[in-house]
């Protein structure tokens, strides 16, 4: 059955450079009574970008391949008068997957044979066709999510979950069910993420968000997700909790700093304001728009030195900024150039 593993790079020690940086996977493809299914076709693509590797398989039904880095591809066998067999898996590093796969005729793919006291049962699994169908639907949805492209993830996310849920429900193998719960919550997890940051209704999200941060507190694209969460619902008191355990966790954002300046300045609060862009070029000397709007507020206390300071400031750090042509021009006023 395929998995949907988030990859864990870790280090090796004492290998050669090319043992450190690449993979193999190894295998024999057979038949169900076991005997090897020569000329069989391999195929190795890769999930992050577009690149395929065709291989065949020896009279032996076994083969090979070498130099693969160690990320996931969905591999693919075929035969002749077989159903192809697919599934996502992940080169290790340094290490060979060793995958031996026994290939089924399409009438045996569609029935799992079960003796009993020498009689011979057919049984369909209903829940295996939403299994496979929700699996293909979130590996298709990841490349996006890992872009932070959660628009075009979410309606992959979304289905993947529907069809994963009504399999969990039908499945008969409680092996297979067993199998796909730690999935079912992965896929939870970045089905909450989306919603808090791409779904009509993002704080629809927060349930799902909530039961991953209770299995890791630390999760920091969890904590962000819940600030949206917590935004949509005008929820202050939460989404100052959530920025405090970011901030724990990554150290102060001056992002977050300086919005909370404009917000300050936008309510005619400008000592509050100058608070909170000082305190974001504390965190980030070379935050440009902070200087800009300090120049704003500078300008409105009658400060002319202090406003022609970080306009020029703002110019330095940002020549072609958003904000940059209006520096400029208001440095030509008369008033600011004869200061020195």
């Amino acid at each position: 059955m395929r998995r949907l593993v988030f990859a864990l790079m870790l280090p090796v020690a004492c290998l050669s450079v090319q043992a450190e940086s690449t993979g193999r996977i190894s295998g024999q493809v057979l038949a169900k009574d076991g005997k090897p299914i020569p000329g069989v076709k391999i195929n190795l693509k890769r999930t992050d970008r577009a690149w395929s590797k065709d291989l065949t398989a020896d009279k032996n039904g076994k083969y090979l391949q070498v130099g693969l880095e160690p990320r996931d591809f969905e591999l693919t066998i075929s035969a002749e008068g077989y159903t192809d067999f697919k599934e996502f898996i992940k080169i290790p590093l340094a290490d060979v997957l060793v995958k031996n796969v026994t290939l089924l005729t399409p009438a045996e793919s569609r029935t799992r044979v079960l003796a009993s006291g020498g009689t011979v049962v057919a049984v369909e699994d209903p829940g295996a066709a939403l299994d496979a169908e929700g699996r293909e639907a979130f590996n298709q949805a990841i490349p996006f999510y890992n872009e932070g492209k959660y628009e075009d993830a979410l309606p992959l996310v979304e289905k993947a979950h529907k069809a994963l849920s009504e399999a969990m429900t039908k499945l008969k193998s409680e092996e297979s069910k067993a199998e796909l719960a730690p999935e079912f919550l992965k896929i939870e997890r970045v089905l909450g993420i989306c919603l808090a940051q791409a779904g009509a209704v993002k704080e629809a999200g927060e349930p799902y968000l909530l039961k991953a941060l209770e299995r890791n507190p630390k999760d920091e694209r969890v904590l962000t997700a819940l600030i949206s969460t917590s935004k949509a619902k005008q929820d202050k008191a939460a989404e100052q909790k959530y920025a405090a355990a970011l901030e724990t966790i990554q150290g102060p954002n001056p992002d977050v700093v300086y919005n909370k300046g404009v917000e300050a300045f936008n309510n005619g609060q400008t000592k509050e304001a100058k608070t909170f862009f000082l305190k974001a070029l504390e965190i980030s000397a070379t935050y440009a728009e902070a200087h800009f709007l300090l120049a704003m507020v500078e300008f409105g206390d009658n400060n002319l030195r202090g406003t022609k300071q970080h306009l020029e400031k703002y110019i330095e750090l940002a020549p072609t900024g958003k904000n940059a042509a209006t520096a400029k021009e208001m440095l030509k006023d008369p008033s600011l150039k004869k200061i020195k």
